[in-house]
């Protein structure tokens, strides 16, 4: 097979028109474009015309059309390249005798977009550009594609002059090899061919390929942490966000072959590389960069963001809102990059992840195992390196649980103190926006982003009402000191043997470092536990629906999300029992105010308060145990989770280090490695001084190897509390 390269001429310009349709024959954009046969057969005509004015014009209009013969297939043309040579004059304004059937509307969005998108990324600067290259499908994969490219490349880089190109996300991978970067994109909704499929997104990225120094030594390419410091450290040597979008959707690309149901809504990549160019023509000066500049982050589907539908889970329900929820727009505000919307339990009612129309997702250590919920989406982005933080929700532990079994970190701060705002609701007087991120460090910087008094959300709180009060009136967050406490051993029953030899290597730990742990009363938080699923405050759930709409049309719910709004209704709770529920949850907050509060009796310049440390879940189940006992398990996996937002609790859940089980799969008997992890919980406003302590346990509580030991059942984890004669609270 031999290719031969010349400049096309007159009478070439029929079949370089016909492999023009045929190569893009499957494109959504030209069939939006031109959708009918006789509509084809005008763009035929006009492609003809623009390639003969081109080649008798080359040389003072500056363009060049080149095809490739294939001696294979007696001397034919078997592909075609179009440039436009530094220096080339602006096409004329003339006007083209489209057939009517021709959507001009698309032409001119689309050439309103790439015309925007040039500028941004060169302006006027001099560049060879390539404005199309086609190849006969017949004759695909012979490298008539990398021979047309090359002949640009030779001359942009003897004259130093970079070049430009629009490439469909299919061509993406043939110009990364060559050498281009995507800096920027666009993307066009466009009608589907079938009506039900509706609509589908055209997009494309634009790229660039230059001869600097900093392209040249590989600065080009990006593939490390996703953590924020990590990152930002990345930035300031001269890696480009640009860079980290393209290997963020890499890894979704690669991600989906594990796991395929993740993402409701992924943002197109051309809107997320515009998103990124524009970077720094909102911050231009390096050293006054908002803290999450360049990061790229996902979004639980029940926070709004503009334009783009919210599910909730149920695409019965599904709406598209005109205006983002705030807790988005300040991480956009804030320099973020949003990737796309994730997968979540249908109306957020559990805490598995198995309840999701979109598909069951598993925990990213075992496929066997359940993910958690109901950000369960939210947390395989982040535990696969796919983003670095995530925007969720935690009503009953719903950032907690799915946190733990995937190895991240959930930080679920006081409520009233995130707003609400824009976020469909599951239970609205229990609802917490919160976040799960890859280190404390990473939540505590998005919590920091996120939180404020928000007028817009009556559950919001002003932050004289959200600062804890100790002898100075608030505590410092810089230094203080903290006893733990434990549940009983009654409590931690529930556990597996696993988790029970786990928790017990932690208690050692907090031992070591801030004394004795005490035993707490655990009966407040079990009463609490019990009012949020059964009592009068489950029928809140059902305030989300609009009104009459669960009668008419709950048979297109999940099953399991239809039987837990079937339980609420049959409760047949009276006025009278939601008050005492309110009565029983008052005395509940008031046991555990007093319990959590600072210590009085320490002297009066010292700051000590009471955090809570527990397993976040009992046990680790597998999905098939959920799907034989659905609703059953989901109560006993919020046994050390429900309580913390009817309590008014801020809590952190931590990665304590992994431990090996059997696990009974389809091929029999495997082990598998597993996460653990704890959370620590503290009294409303508490916020930051929780997040200081775990970021002071953080390094030695992910160190926590599982050493095989034989689980001992008379551990005691029970202690008094500490005495003069004991180790008194840690410093931090």
């Amino acid at each position: 097979m031999v290719l031969e390269l010349s400049n096309a001429s007159l009478v070439d310009v029929d079949r370089i028109a016909d492999i023009h349709l045929a190569a893009f024959s499957s494109n959504i954009l030209l069939h939006a474009q031109f959708p009918t046969v006789p509509s084809l057969a005008s763009l035929r005509s006009v492609l003809i015309q623009e390639m003969l004015h081109a080649i008798e014009t080359t040389e003072t209009a500056r363009k060049a059309v080149l095809v490739v013969r294939d001696s294979e297939a007696n001397g034919q043309i078997i592909s075609f390249a179009k440039w436009d040579l530094p220096g080339v004059l602006q096409d004329p304004k003339s006007h083209v005798l489209w057939h009517e059937d021709v959507r001009q509307e698309y032409l001119e969005d689309y050439l309103g977009l790439a015309g925007a998108a040039k500028d941004r990324v060169i302006g006027d600067a001099a560049c060879y550009r390539l404005t199309f290259i086609g190849t006969d499908p017949a004759f695909q994969g012979r490298g008539a594609a990398s021979l047309l490219t090359e002949w640009g490349l030779s001359r942009s880089k003897r004259d130093n002059i970079p070049i430009y190109l629009e490439s469909t996300t299919t061509a993406l991978p043939l110009y990364r090899k060559l050498g281009f970067v995507a800096l920027d994109g666009f993307s066009m909704t466009l009608p589907g061919a079938i009506v039900e499929e509706g609509p589908k997104v055209y997009e494309e990225l634009c790229m660039l390929r230059s001869w600097d120094d900093d392209q040249m030594s590989g600065m080009d390419r990006w593939d490390s942490s996703l953590n924020i410091s990590s990152l930002t450290t990345d930035y300031e040597i001269g890696i480009k966000p640009q860079h980290v979008v393209q290997a963020v959707y890499d890894r979704i690309d690669a991600y989906n072959e594990v796991q395929s149901s993740v993402w409701i809504y992924l943002h197109p990549i051309g809107e997320v590389m515009k998103a990124a160019h524009g970077l720094y023509t909102r911050w231009p000066n390096p050293t006054n960069r908002p803290p999450l500049w360049g990061i790229p982050f996902s979004v639980k589907d029940n926070i709004d963001v503009a334009g783009i539908p919210t599910t909730v889970g149920c695409p019965a329900l599904a709406f598209t809102p005109t205006s983002s929820a705030p807790v988005y727009q300040r991480c956009i505000d804030a320099g973020g990059l949003f990737i796309g919307k994730t997968n979540m339990e249908q109306l957020a009612t559990g805490m598995t992840g198995c309840r999701s129309p979109y598909g069951t997702l598993h925990s990213t250590f075992s496929d066997s195992h359940i993910v958690g919920g109901s950000s369960s989406g939210s947390a395989v982005t982040v535990s696969g390196g796919l983003v670095s933080f995530s925007l969720g929700s935690d009503t009953a532990g719903s950032i907690r649980l799915p946190a733990l079994y995937n190895g991240v970190v959930g930080f679920k701060p006081t409520k009233g103190t995130v707003s609400t705002s824009g976020v469909y609701p599951a239970s609205r007087h229990q609802d917490s926006v919160s976040f799960l991120a890859a280190n404390i460090h990473d939540a505590e910087t998005v919590w920091k982003v996120c939180r404020g008094f928000d007028k817009r959300d009556v559950f919001s709180k002003r932050p004289s009402l959200s600062y804890p009060q100790c002898h100075s009136g608030k505590v410092s967050s810089a230094h203080f000191g903290v006893r733990f406490g434990v549940p009983p051993n009654a409590a931690l029953e529930q556990c597996s043997p696993e988790y029970r030899r786990k928790f017990a290597q932690v208690v050692e730990i907090l031992k070591a470092r801030a004394g004795e742990p005490v035993t707490i009363d655990w009966a407040p938080f079990s009463s609490a536990n019990d009012l949020l699923y059964s009592s009068s405050f489950v029928l809140e759930r059902l305030t989300i629906l609009p009104g009459g709409w669960f009668e008419e049309n709950k048979q297109l719910l999940h099953p399991v999300t239809k039987q837990v709004l079937e339980g609420a209704l049959t409760r047949n709770s009276s006025a009278v029992d939601l008050f005492r529920d309110l009565h029983k949850q008052a005395e509940c907050k008031r046991a555990v105010e007093e319990m959590l509060a600072c210590d009085h009796d320490a002297p009066a310049d010292e700051d000590i308060f009471m955090a809570v440390v527990v397993p976040t879940a009992p046990f680790h189940p597998t999905i098939a145990e959920v799907e034989d006992d659905p609703i059953g398990l989901n109560v006993k996996l919020g046994a050390f989770a429900q309580f913390a937002n009817v309590l008014d609790l801020v809590g952190v859940a931590i990665p304590c280090g992994t431990y090996d089980t059997d696990d009974t799969a389809a091929t029999g008997v495997r082990k598998t490695t597993l996460p653990f992890g704890v959370t620590i919980l503290a009294g409303a406003g508490f916020d930051e001084q929780l997040s200081i302590l775990a970021k002071d346990l953080e390094e030695v509580l992910g160190d926590l190897h599982d050493e095989g030991q034989v689980v001992d059942d008379s551990i005691n984890l029970e202690s008094p509390p500490t005495t003069s004669g004991e180790p008194g609270p840690r410093d931090i």
